[in-house]
């Protein structure tokens, strides 16, 4: 019988994590009977029940996997642990808020059996703001524009890979993980789904705006390393053009002072944002160097064997 394993990552999910393993293993039990779920449940250092609740299970259901880490990773990080420590043919992540409904998952498995070492989801409903629409559906341009591989506008992480894909993050220890990036430049034979997505019954969200916002710079700037190359040939340019408009300043007699000033706000500020992104560069630069190892967990539980080994 062929193992799937069900990555799931959590952050205080005390009030949704028994209802996603009841489902979850429902569907198992009564709908994919063909095959044998292992879940895996990666904890970003929760504060509330969470890790008693996921304790409680482990103990009851011996194909429940724990690992809880010391420090917040990010939701990345904690993706990619779930995928190295998973023992399944395929695994499948999904949120423990079930936004994304579980009946996908058979979905998923039939199209994966048909040859796809990747099928995602693609959410065709979602509740969100014009505004969030219109900053996502762009940013997925700029991504597409300045990457090597093409990522699908309303694609989320919910999705099956194969293990030939799996086995090749096992030797990746970056702090900063792109799975979704890394997944596609991986894939040979990627295909995605629609569905529409649920909103969330219980609990709330962990992707705030900032969060939201330091997301996406995590992505340009591990996916697109080229965007640092245009944007420093745009600041580059308008730093020539306001030493061409200062000349000309000059030459003229004119007294363009004041239209000087707000453009010379403008190009500092573009060199300030330039600056900072070549900063981040050199910061990852130097933690990918200094830290090679893999990463430490506070607490496993049935992570090797059957036995507990949680401390």
């Amino acid at each position: 019988m062929k193992i799937i394993s069900i990555c799931i990552p959590v952050l205080n999910e005390e009030k949704n994590i028994i209802t996603a393993y009841q489902e979850i293993t429902n569907l198992f039990k009564n709908d994919i009977l063909d095959y044998q779920y292992e879940i895996v449940f990666t904890d970003n250092h929760s504060n509330d029940d969470t890790e008693n609740i996921i304790k409680d299970i482990c103990k009851k259901d011996k194909f429940v996997k724990y690992l809880r880490f010391k420090n917040n990773v990010g939701y990345d990080k904690s993706i990619m642990e779930g995928y190295k420590n998973s023992t399944g043919e395929a695994a499948i992540v999904i949120d423990c808020d079930l936004q994304d409904p579980v009946e996908i998952i058979k979905k998923f498995i039939i199209e994966w059996e048909k040859g796809y070492d990747l099928v995602y989801g693609i959410r065709i409903k979602r509740n969100e703001n014009f505004f969030l629409t219109f900053l996502r559906k762009n940013f997925y341009l700029l991504m597409n524009s300045k990457s090597l591989n093409h990522y699908p506008i309303d694609a989320g992480d919910f999705r099956i890979i194969d293990r030939e894909i799996i086995n090749q993050f096992q030797n990746d220890n970056s702090l900063f993980p792109y799975m979704r990036g890394i997944s596609f430049s991986f894939s040979k034979n990627p295909k995605g789904i629609d569905y529409n997505r649920h909103e969330r019954k219980k609990g709330s969200s962990k992707l705030g705006l900032y969060n939201t916002f330091t997301y996406a710079i995590n992505a340009l700037i591990e996916e697109t390393p080229i965007f640092i190359r245009y944007f420093g040939r745009f600041a580059l340019s308008l730093s020539f053009l306001t030493f061409v408009f200062t000349i000309f300043n000059v030459l003229t007699g004119f007294n363009y002072l004041s239209l000087f000033n707000t453009i010379l706000i403008i190009i500092l500020s573009v060199i300030s944002v330039f600056l900072s992104i070549v900063g981040e560069y050199i910061l990852r630069i130097y933690l990918h160097l200094k830290r090679t190892k893999k990463i430490n967990y506070e607490k496993t539980f049935n992570i090797n064997s059957n036995e507990e080994l949680y401390k």
